[in-house]
């Protein structure tokens, strides 16, 4: 449907949905962006593109299906540019860089960063709700209880989610993964 365009009624529908939602839509990427309004600003418009894209679909959703649909798109439009764009290289968390820079030995730094080559490989491969809770914890650094937020999820599936990603890095990668010291909020995750 990418190649298809909406047709001016379907257009205006569109423009009512922007109007409706695009306030929330911008505190949720907030949220998401940790503050960057401009970031911000960039997801809540590349939303409404995608929105756009498939409003052939999304027109027929019920409001709440619909304001799901809209947070949904933002959140892995935000994650996937996370992961790809070099501009977000700064937002790497915590414990990588702690992890990068605890080596002595430059041999054990090259080692380290093959080894968090790996990490990311195999979370890519995850299924995509863990794989988002993976990148949202190890990539952006957030907290669990950050995480349910920008998801709409409890908490203890998030945990749930990372307690499972770090089996299959550890399954893959021995007990020596970098993120076995992660602690999210002073406790275990």
């Amino acid at each position: 449907m990418s190649g298809e365009r909406i047709s001016p009624g379907e257009a205006k529908e569109l423009e009512a949905c922007f109007v409706a939602q695009a306030g929330d839509l911008f505190g949720y990427a907030c949220a998401v962006a940790r503050g960057d309004r401009a970031l911000a600003d960039d997801l809540v418009q590349a939303t409404f593109e995608a929105a756009g894209r498939a409003w052939r679909i999304v027109q027929y959703l019920a409001e709440e299906q619909r304001r799901s649909w809209l947070r949904t798109t933002l959140t892995y439009i935000a994650v996937n540019g996370f992961r790809r764009e070099a501009a977000f290289r700064d937002r790497l968390p915590r414990i990588e860089e702690r992890y990068r820079t605890t080596q002595a030995d430059p041999a054990e730094q090259a080692f380290s960063s093959i080894v968090l080559d790996r990490c990311w490989q195999i979370i890519q491969g995850m299924p995509a709700r863990q794989h988002t809770v993976a990148l949202l914890r190890w990539y952006l650094g957030m907290k669990e209880g950050e995480i349910a937020a920008v998801l709409g999820i409890a908490e203890n599936t998030v945990s749930t989610h990372l307690r499972r990603a770090r089996r299959k890095l550890i399954a893959q990668l021995g007990p020596d993964y970098p993120f076995t010291c992660d602690d999210p909020d002073g406790a275990s995750s």
